[in-house]
């Protein structure tokens, strides 16, 4: 069991994609809440190779700007649309870990993927709305972190 597992495993509503070549098609399920209603849902995404973002970029646009609130874990040299609240990865483990998280009033997905969607070592996708919220609990709490190297200065 690698890193992922750690974090999401035993998790009521999650389960490992043990074919990667579906990891697409549940992307594209997972993000179709934001998209098929707009402005109902909030998104968050972690995007840490900026390369991928401009690869798919009117896919990225589109799904930012239908979610009621975006929030997009990537680098600064990511280009963004202005709707979007970037957070920045740092060095921790949101730094190697690609994932798409749809939360509405009663319902939420989740695809999350390590290090990236295209060539994924490990994929989980998760369907209870309680173990998405607490996922996000997590990027939230890791994002909220002082950055160790700001501290040794």
């Amino acid at each position: 069991m690698g890193e992922m597992a750690t974090l999401i495993d035993g998790t009521p509503g999650s389960r490992p994609v043990a074919d990667v070549s579906t990891v697409p098609l549940l992307r594209r399920v997972v993000e179709s809440l934001a998209t098929m209603r707009p402005g109902r849902y909030t998104v968050y995404l972690g995007r840490p190779d900026p390369a991928a973002v401009r690869a798919e970029w009117e896919t990225e646009i589109a799904l930012v700007r239908s979610a009621r609130r975006a929030v997009v874990t990537t680098p600064d040299t990511t280009p963004l649309p202005q709707e979007a609240d970037r957070r920045d990865p740092g060095m921790g483990w949101l730094a190697h870990l690609w994932f798409s998280a749809v939360l509405g009033d009663d319902t939420a997905m989740a695809l999350i993927c390590r290090p990236d969607v295209d060539q994924p070592e490990e994929a989980w996708l998760v369907t209870d709305p309680t173990a998405v919220r607490r996922f996000i609990a997590a990027v939230e709490g890791e994002l909220a972190r002082p950055d160790p190297q700001l501290l040794a200065v």
